[in-house]
Parts: C-alpha cells; sequence; structure tokens
C-alpha cells in the first residue's frame, strides 16, 4: 500500500516536457496560458479569430485576440481593462520575467499592468513599447508581428500571483491608431524534474513518519 502510495503522488505532479510549447524566444508548458478572462471596463472590442473575449485571450491562442481595445491615448475616453486569471499554474518570482502578455504590433502600444497575489491587487506599473521584445512570430500572414511585454514580479514586491489585470496605456500616435492588439497571456514558471523529486521525496518522508 505505501509503495502504490508513493507512485501514484509521483504520477500526479509528473508533467511530461513533451508538453513544452516554444513561441518566440520563450518556453511555456500547455497549462501555463490564461484560463480565464474578465472585462472590467467595457469599451470598444474586436475579437479577432474567436467568437467571445474569454476565447480570443485564453489558452494559447497566437492566430486570435482582441483588435483595437481603447488606450487612454486613442479615441475612446476609456481604456478598456481587463483580467487573465492563471488558475492552472500560477506564476512564481524566478530570475528575468515570469509571464509574457503578447501584443501584435500594428500600433506600438504601451500597457498599464497590475498583478494579483492572494486576491490583493498591486499598483499599476506602465510598460512602454519601447521594452517590449520582438518574438519574431507573425500573424494574419505577416500583417502583424507578436511583440512581449516581459512582466518581472519582483518589480511588484510580489512571489507570487494568480493574475494580471492590464489596460492600454499611452501609446505612439505616429504609428498609426493607438489602439492596442493582445493576443494571450503566458507564466514561464515551467515545472521541472527536480520539483518532482523534492515532492516525491516529501511524501516518502511523511510515509515513513506514519509507519
Amino acid at each position: 500500500m505505501v509503495r502504490f502510495t508513493i507512485a501514484a503522488a509521483i504520477a500526479a505532479v509528473a508533467v511530461p516536457a513533451a508538453a513544452d510549447i516554444t513561441y518566440g524566444p520563450y518556453t511555456f508548458h500547455n497549462n501555463a496560458f490564461a484560463d480565464r478572462a474578465v472585462v472590467n471596463e467595457p469599451g470598444l472590442v474586436v475579437p479577432h479569430g474567436a467568437a467571445t473575449i474569454d476565447e480570443a485571450l485564453t489558452g494559447f491562442t497566437p492566430d486570435s485576440g482582441l483588435f483595437n481595445i481603447g488606450t487612454t491615448s486613442g479615441p475612446d475616453p476609456v481604456a478598456n481593462d481587463f483580467t487573465l486569471y492563471f488558475d492552472d499554474l500560477a506564476a512564481v518570482d524566478n530570475a528575468g520575467p515570469d509571464i509574457i502578455l503578447f501584443d501584435l504590433r500594428y500600433s506600438r502600444d504601451s500597457y498599464e499592468i497590475a498583478v494579483i497575489t492572494g486576491g490583493s491587487q498591486s499598483a499599476y506599473m506602465f510598460f512602454d513599447f519601447t521594452t517590449q521584445v520582438n518574438t519574431g512570430e507573425s500573424q494574419l500572414g505577416g500583417a502583424a508581428i507578436a511583440w512581449a511585454i516581459e512582466i518581472d514580479l519582483a518589480d511588484f514586491g510580489v512571489a507570487t500571483a494568480e493574475a494580471i489585470r492590464f489596460r492600454g496605456g499611452p501609446s505612439d500616435t505616429s504609428s498609426g491608431n493607438p489602439q492596442a492588439d493582445p493576443t494571450m497571456a503566458g507564466v514561464l514558471a515551467v515545472p521541472t524534474p527536480g520539483a518532482f523529486v523534492l515532492v516525491a521525496a516529501g511524501t516518502m518522508t511523511r510515509l515513513r513518519r506514519r509507519r
């Protein structure tokens, strides 16, 4: 019975490496992308390749997203405001970026982003378009390139986050219509085999103590 329990515990936490998804310079586990999208501030929204906002922003959706969400410098008086929840795999602070939000570069759009930890929301931080990373991934037959907004939890002073809240910030109006085009977001905390070994070792220790 003890051997069965140990094996079951290891199987419960094991994640196959084959499940990884590479997009541009980033590698994600297949459950690392947002699971839920909540609209906090309605406004002009054009879902592309999806029937709903939730469908456009959740999961690995390189071929769908939201086009022309309002920004604080655009023609709409108030920027759209969204929350994306990572229910399957919360973000954990590691070296470098921990969450990536992708934007299609039809115009050079900046974002204001907050993180949510334990149900508490941080203050917004401004992410200028000049800090975004060109992924080299094209959409719509090369009509747009996906750029990455890198979010480091250390900048917010938190160790974990279960969600991000974002809105289009001031954008470069000289680059076209300043309406942002978010497509998806993912957590970079990919579980490692070493983590499985630690979990299994802890399980075995607890079982020995019970005996």
